[in-house]
């Protein structure tokens, strides 16, 4: 068994690479914590029919080979799995952005300074010609977009710019974005 987590208080950027790592590891499960940033609990009831989760309780930990980690590198950001740290024989692949180390000892990981862990993917998703339906292409723009400031943080790099270009070809749409995140500044 092959899970996807990431961590709680869930932005879009988490969720984002969750499911981007499906399209990676298709024989993995998605698990979602429980504790969710709000705007992206909207979007999932939204979209629940198309984009499906499972908990951690759905993790069959007996028979789990292979842990996904997505947009976090220290077990305490996690909820209910922070004990699979401790498994010798897990497998654990890690794809971050963040500039700090963590404590996950991944046995395989992607970690680059860009803007959002989402921009991996999809960096990773372009080499393989991989199409994305809109829905996803739109949920993975918003989790660059949010984590970059819509392109004004200093952390965003060319990277994410052609990651979010790419999402664009694939039909995201900028209406939905525009209407999901909140402004990055208030007036």
């Amino acid at each position: 068994m092959e899970a996807i987590v990431s961590h709680k208080n869930t932005d879009f950027d988490a969720l984002a690479s969750l499911v981007a790592a499906t399209f990676l590891y298709p024989s993995a499960i998605p698990v979602l914590p429980k504790v969710l940033n709000i705007n992206v609990r909207g979007f999932i009831s939204i979209h629940k029919d198309r984009l499906v989760f499972h908990t951690h309780e759905d993790i069959d930990r007996a028979n789990l080979t292979r842990l996904i980690v997505v947009d976090a590198n220290s077990w305490s950001r996690f909820e209910g799995i922070e004990d699979l740290g401790e498994r010798n024989a897990l497998e654990i692949h890690l794809w971050d952005h963040h500039r700090e180390s963590g404590d996950i000892q991944a046995t395989w990981s992607c970690n680059r300074p860009v803007g959002a862990t989402v921009t991996l993917l999809v960096s990773e998703l372009m080499g393989r010609t991989t199409a994305i339906p809109r829905v996803e292409a739109t949920l993975f723009l918003a989790g660059i977009y949010e984590d970059t400031g819509n392109m004004t943080f200093l952390s965003t790099t060319a990277e994410d710019a052609r990651a979010a270009a790419f999402l664009l070809e694939q039909g995201a749409d900028l209406n939905v974005i525009k209407s999901i995140l909140r402004p990055v500044y208030s007036p």
